[in-house]
């Protein structure tokens, strides 16, 4: 078979994510080539994406490569995964998850005034608000580099970045104070920090393949937080968190609703029953 074809965004954070799938690929000695879309999330980076629809806003585009053939795999972060994926798609692996926190990135000689806190992201908004209620949230869009040198030139006192994207980029932040979130403080995205790789379900080659990239243990996390996030039938538009912390056969699960929480515990081989339990007691609240 000729070259596997790899689709993403075309970000330098897109592009290392890619490296991390190309690498493994040529362990099992794969060869890929690349293909960058442009998704709508990319093309307007001004708007907050409460305003231009967050249902497979870094998605969608990167999937009809897949279905009309330009591509045979898509690399995404798996934050940015719609709760349905479109007709005849799968994720066939995961790769070793980064970590999964939010940091909360402040301008130097602003540590003891946070009076605008910069975030794209409705999730975030949430907690920054419960957090920091004197402060005012300030839409903030652009990849990693483009929002810290907005926090230097603007108004912005700090910034909510994800820990994963800092990390890949190897970005320093030396210069800054940063405060990592808890899962308790801030939940994460579903999937925060993992790198899902998405083929057509039909196609045995590429699965096959995949297969031998994918990473048990992250896959186990991304089972369960995808699980519940498909359950809320939510996307990123919304203030909606989903994170597992997994150590053996425990289980500690964290849900996120427009403002309403569950955090239950249990066994991870119950953990369809206990995401269903999750959701349930979310939209109780949401009842009441």
């Amino acid at each position: 078979m000729s070259d596997i074809v790899i689709a993403s965004r075309g970000s330098r954070l897109s592009m290392a994510q890619v490296d991390i799938v190309d690498t493994a690929l040529k362990k099992c000695g794969v060869r890929s080539q690349r293909l960058v879309i442009s998704t709508k999330g990319d093309i307007n980076t001004s708007s907050a994406l409460k305003e231009i629809g967050g249902n497979g806003l870094f998605v969608r585009e990167i999937e009809e490569a897949l279905s009309d053939g330009r591509a045979d795999i898509a690399v995404h972060s798996a934050k940015d995964l719609p709760y349905q994926l479109a007709d005849g798609m799968t994720i066939g692996a995961v790769v070793k998850a980064a970590s999964p926190a939010d940091l909360l990135v402040i301008k130097p000689g602003h540590e003891d005034s946070l009076h605008v806190i910069g975030t794209g992201s409705a999730r975030r908004k949430a907690a920054v608000m419960r957090l920091y209620p004197d402060a005012v949230v300030k839409n903030i869009r652009g990849n990693v580099e483009t929002r810290l040198k907005k926090l230097s030139s603007e108004d912005y006192d700090a910034i909510v970045l994800a820990r994963a994207g800092v990390d890949r980029l190897g970005i320093d932040l030396s210069g800054y104070t940063v405060k990592e979130f808890s899962p308790d403080d801030m939940i994460p995205a579903c999937g925060q920090g993992i790198v899902a790789v998405e083929c057509r379900s039909d196609d045995s080659y590429v699965l096959k393949v995949l297969e031998k990239i994918n990473d048990a243990e992250t896959g186990r996390r991304f089972a369960v937080e995808r699980y519940l996030f498909e359950l809320m039938k939510a996307d990123c538009s919304l203030a909606v968190g989903v994170h597992a912390v997994i150590c053996g056969d425990d289980l500690r699960v964290y849900g996120l609703f427009e403002g309403r929480t569950c955090v239950k515990s249990g066994r991870y081989s119950d953990y369809r029953t206990l995401c269903r339990q999750i959701a349930d007691e979310i939209y109780r609240q949401q009842a009441r």
